[in-house]
């Protein structure tokens, strides 16, 4: 009679040894696959976030008009004002199909850094009253800094500027009305992994001069 043979001990060490390097590759492999996908899709959320916020940035300064507003006192803002972390701005543009709402299409909108968060502000009416809030969504998130700056050749400098603070001081005592707009803003978002969006926005000359 054959003798039955079988594997040895040695043998089933072996192969036992082969098949979990086997399921440890592809594990790691489909670790590796499910890292890099989480990493794309972080990756995409940021871009699509980024260039929303872009795209509100590049609707609301193109279209910004030389009307000013009264704030909460009643006194008169001019149409773009510097703000501590930010900037104020009337736009044109704001949509209302067939005038089914009582109001402007003219909108005031505000830009915030506030906590690391870029904010976009704007109210249902120009001139605020007392207790009105705000419709405000967050554009942003882990913003390091928000910088505005503004193009402007003051009366009797033969040089453009630009400049940190908006109305420039050779403006004081002019009325909100007649105050002219800068030539251009400046707008620079500097994020926490140190990337940067950088954008010059035109702006039209104020009619009522």
């Amino acid at each position: 009679m054959k003798r039955m043979q079988g594997f040895t001990l040695l043998e089933m060490v072996v192969a036992i040894a082969i098949l979990a390097g086997m399921f440890m590759v592809a594990m790691e492999t489909f670790r590796a696959a499910a890292d890099g996908r989480e990493k794309l899709a972080a990756e995409a959320t940021r871009l699509e976030a980024r260039q929303r916020a872009m795209t509100f940035l590049a609707l609301d300064f193109e279209q910004v008009v030389a009307r000013p507003v009264r704030d909460i006192l009643g006194d008169p803002q001019p149409a773009i004002l510097s703000l501590e972390n930010g900037i104020a701005l009337t736009r044109l543009g704001w949509a209302n199909p067939f005038d089914l709402r009582s109001r402007s299409q003219m909108q005031r909108v505000e830009y915030r850094l506030q906590e690391n968060r870029l904010l976009r502000l704007y109210w249902p009416a120009l001139d605020v009253q007392s207790g009105t809030e705000p419709e405000t969504t967050v554009l942003l998130e882990e913003v390091d800094s928000l910088t505005v700056r503004y193009l402007y050749q003051p009366p009797g400098a033969t040089d453009w500027q630009w400049l940190e603070q908006w109305p420039d001081i050779s403006l004081q005592g002019t009325p909100a009305l007649l105050m002219p707009l800068p030539k251009s803003v400046e707008v620079e978002i500097g994020f926490a992994d140190g990337t940067f969006l950088h954008r010059y926005f035109r702006t039209v000359v104020n009619l009522w001069q």
